[in-house]
């Protein structure tokens, strides 16, 4: 097995294989028939930072993100238009990380913005991988 890529600031505890391209993790979703899971967000985020390395690798949230999703990190001052164009699906969101979810096809799913309740994020992750 290839190592796996760390998020690019900060460590969730070799819980994800990050990607940073947009069209590489739908061209791995599409290959692994799974959904995109995108953190959109800043190194200077505290609340991004609490997602990656609190949130991502609890027991109850890691085994979920590995079997069914494709990890995107995004970075919020260097947006490519996929992932600006897939946030704009959260209309009220005005604080950072935007959490995103997208299918294979790269099509809106589901999505949270600023700080992230890890139980919510375990239901939005399950009920979301429940739909595949």
């Amino acid at each position: 097995m290839t190592q796996k890529r760390a998020h690019p600031h900060f460590d969730d505890h070799g819980t994800l294989d990050w990607t940073t391209r947009w069209a590489e993790a739908l061209a791995q979703a599409k290959r692994e028939r799974k959904h995109v899971f995108v953190e959109l967000g800043r190194e200077a985020c505290g609340q991004c930072r609490a997602l990656v390395q609190s949130v991502v690798p609890r027991p109850d949230v890691a085994p979920l993100l590995q079997a069914h999703f494709v990890a995107l990190a995004a970075d919020a001052d260097d947006t490519e238009s996929e992932v600006e164009e897939l946030a704009l699906n959260l209309e009220d969101a005005m604080m950072l990380p935007f959490v995103l979810f997208a299918d294979a096809d790269g099509r809106f799913v589901d999505g949270l913005s600023g700080g992230v309740n890890p139980a919510l994020f375990a239901a939005t992750l399950k009920r979301i991988a429940g739909a595949t």
